[in-house]
């Protein structure tokens, strides 16, 4: 019967360097391929990056209440689009997660939630550097908030989208 000490003691870790991925929620219409190339679009942006991808506002508000996400995607294609995205952005900036809008236009926000018009925004089919500079800008206009109250500490921008 083995005793367990047949292979001597367990591994050390050979850096100790604790690596902090970036935990992003992409919430867009998956019957629509518009906002498809957005995840290797962020994933060259940001390099080390867990993705929840979310079909839904149902499904973005599960992942919301189970993840504690550095950043929101919300495309305002989200059934019914756009009040979908519109009520989504709104409860995750309730929630201190900042967010960008993806979108072709702001025109498609209501009246009613024209503090959205204010945030970063990019078309579905932007390049590495307008999303990676939308993100910025998202995660600046939460600079003031205490995220040390946060479950995790935010992983650092790429040097390629520091200025």
């Amino acid at each position: 019967m083995a005793t367990g000490h047949e292979f001597g003691e367990p591994m050390q870790g050979a850096s100790g360097i604790r690596s902090v991925r970036w935990r992003l929620l992409l919430a867009h219409d998956a019957s629509a391929s518009t906002c498809d190339p957005l995840a290797f679009v962020v994933e060259s942006a940001l390099g080390a990056v867990d993705i929840t991808d979310a079909s839904s506002v149902d499904d973005a508000r599960v992942a919301l209440f189970s993840v504690d996400f550095h950043v929101a995607l919300v495309c305002l294609d989200l059934p019914p689009a756009p009040v979908g995205g519109v009520r989504l952005a709104q409860e995750v900036l309730a929630l201190d997660v900042p967010v960008v809008l993806i979108t072709r236009s702001l025109r498609w926000i209501p009246q009613s939630a024209s503090a959205l018009r204010e945030l970063p925004w990019a078309p579905p089919d932007a390049g590495v550097a307008e999303v990676g500079q939308a993100i910025v800008d998202a995660m600046a206009r939460f600079s003031s908030i205490d995220r040390s109250a946060r479950s995790s500490s935010l992983p650092d921008l790429p040097m390629a989208l520091v200025r």
